[in-house]
């Protein structure tokens, strides 16, 4: 069954490729055909992975979260997931292009680590690190898109100052569309991260971790959370947009990617995925 994971993993990342190849074509030749053709086959690769994800914890006995492997997998998965139900409800169009290479790039990062299954430790087995996980997957998948969408919110907002209007780069997503993905994305990555940490820090008093609010990963966790709770005030109390709403966006971002990259794995003393 792990085998079959792994080849079903494999040809989902080949589907996502192609979706990147169809954004980019449709890019260039200004084919919108081609843009519902790379939906769909990002909607396919998701599929795919999700059954790649069931078939390995269906063989692990567990939530395949457990090292690098899992756990850069089922960011990308809840990436693409955050993508697809952002592109299907708010219509937001034109960000597959830009949304889809980092799903690929978590695969990629993921594929190398590849590692048979292994036991969850005792600690974590219970239904409230099931709830922390989902939940958190969904939190990191949508601030990842929020991020993403800051980056090039400035780097387009860069051009128009300039008045570089001109070639593919003209065909960016516009700055209202950008703004309207971020506020979006926020709204459904911040409710997110604040159960997944409740859920932990449920846990850790359970085991009564002692001094857990002093880890480097609470304390960056905590960090974002106050950056995205700001972002959501300001946008919905005082009609923040653009620039600083992108900025904050970003100072998220940072502080997610240094949580999953440094601090847990090398600085938390407690949370390590599990592994």
């Amino acid at each position: 069954m792990e085998q079959a994971s792994a080849i079903v993993l494999w040809i989902a990342f080949l589907l996502y490729c192609g979706s990147f190849a169809m954004f980019l074509v449709a890019l260039f030749a200004r084919h919108e055909g081609l843009e519902r053709v790379g939906l769909w086959l990002v909607a396919g690769g998701w599929t795919l992975q999700t059954a790649a994800l069931v078939l390995r914890g269906t063989a692990a006995g567990r939530v395949p979260v457990v090292g690098a492997y899992e756990s850069l997998s089922a960011v990308a998965w809840s990436v693409a997931l955050v993508y697809l139900a952002l592109e299907f409800i708010t219509r937001v169009k034109a960000i597959g292009l830009y949304v889809v290479p980092v799903v690929i790039g978590l695969l990629v990062a993921a594929l190398t680590e590849y590692e048979a299954p292994r036991e969850l430790m005792p600690a974590l087995r219970s239904d409230i690190v099931v709830l922390h996980v989902i939940v958190m997957l969904t939190a990191l998948g949508a601030l990842y898109v929020a991020g993403g969408a800051a980056l090039i919110y400035l780097f387009e907002e860069w051009r128009l100052k300039r008045r570089r209007l001109s070639g593919v780069l003209g065909r960016l997503p516009s700055l209202a569309t950008l703004d309207k993905l971020m506020f979006h994305a926020t709204l459904l990555g911040l409710p997110a991260l604040t159960m997944g940490m409740a859920a932990g820090v449920i846990r850790v008093e359970t085991f009564a971790v002692e001094r857990w609010w002093t880890d480097p990963m609470v304390l960056l966790s905590a960090a974002a959370w106050v950056t995205y709770a700001v972002l959501l005030w300001g946008r919905l109390r005082v009609d923040w947009g653009g620039r600083r709403v992108a900025w904050l966006a970003i100072t998220g971002l940072a502080l997610m990617l240094t949580i999953r990259f440094a601090a847990v794995p090398y600085l938390s003393a407690f949370h390590t995925y599990g592994s």
